[in-house]
């Protein structure tokens, strides 16, 4: 009898092109409900998860006996009941690998645009054809401007890097980072307070946890330079949103830029579309040919390996192996 997997985020087309693969060892039933009353009804008999932005309750883990692992198209896990998963056995795989440099290219590039005004200078050509150089359009040398950067994982190291090319200053706050560890990256470790206020650029890559959420509060806010750009390609929740759109608002810092957000998909109504300081890209810092082929073959090769009774690679919740 085959395994059966079920796939969420419909929309995604996650693994189109290997299904034909996967449907020779598993049947794979997509479903397009984010409901959790739907996704328990039809997790009763499934073996694996493949999801991605799919909240995976303890009840839709707990839905059935057969389930043995859960797999997430991507890098965090913070939509998937890590708890109920380990009390139940079931092993949860990510994809970490596939994409540090890609999305740092797009906290790199977001960077940069602030700095410059470039979509503030493409909207203004495309509304007048032509414009002249005039004081509000100054913008910003990253040579010898100090980054700050928020967690100093894959991602973190990644985007160091690109600013180390740039010649900049880089601070790093991670209290899980020992400075003797990071020391050829020649960054200095300080603390976040710190950090906030030498920094010209403030860009977030840390993982949303329970204490990372709401790191970057109205205090945090208020911390910054008025001169200084918050940048944000981790999780949404990490910043008091309502904090910031009134930072921003009362120009207490200089700008944002941010692919991911605290409720996605954004509403029409969303305060900050409407800032010509702010720029907004749908949570597609990972979306390149080359980082989309990656994921796509890591996914499913932590699902081969699930059905196949062996540890994946990239296994999150390690205590699932202790006797």
């Amino acid at each position: 009898m085959k395994a059966k997997i079920l796939r969420t985020d419909a929309e995604l087309f996650i693994i189109e092109q290997y299904l034909d693969e996967l449907s020779e060892i598993a049947d794979v039933v997509t479903t397009e409900s984010y409901a959790e009353d739907d996704l328990a009804e039809v997790a009763k008999d499934v073996d694996v998860i493949l999801t991605c932005y799919t909240n995976i309750t303890s009840r839709v883990i707990n839905a059935g006996p057969n389930l043995k692992g859960i797999v997430k198209y991507g890098v965090g896990t913070d939509a998937i009941d890590m708890e109920a998963a380990t009390a139940k056995g079931v092993m949860v795989a990510n994809c970490p690998d596939y994409g540090p440099d890609t999305v740092a290219d797009h906290a790199f590039a977001l960077m940069i645009s602030l700095a410059r005004k470039i979509p503030t200078l493409d909207r203004a050509m495309r509304k007048n054809a032509w414009v002249w150089p005039e004081p509000k359009l100054l913008g910003l040398d990253l040579n010898g401007k100090t980054v700050g950067l928020i967690g100093f994982g894959r991602i973190g190291r990644a985007m160091s890097r690109r600013c180390e090319g740039f010649s900049m200053n880089r601070l790093v706050y991670d209290p899980y980072v020992e400075p003797a560890s990071v020391s050829e990256y020649g960054v200095s470790i300080v603390a976040l307070d710190e950090l906030l206020t030498r920094a010209d650029f403030v860009s977030i890559h840390c993982v949303l946890t329970p204490e990372t959420k709401g790191l970057i509060d109205a205090a945090a806010l208020q911390t910054m330079k008025e001169t200084a750009f918050l940048i944000d390609v981790s999780r949404g929740a990490i910043i008091d949103e309502d904090a910031l759109i009134q930072a921003i608002d009362e120009k207490r810092i200089a700008g944002a830029g941010f692919d991911v957000f605290g409720h996605e998909p954004l509403t029409p109504d969303y305060p900050l579309l409407g800032r010509d300081n702010v720029i907004l890209t749908p949570h597609l810092a990972w979306w390149t040919e080359e980082a989309f082929e990656r994921v796509e073959r890591d996914t499913l090769d932590g699902i081969l390996d699930i059905l196949a009774g062996k540890i994946p690679k990239h296994l999150k919740n390690t205590e699932v192996l202790e006797p």
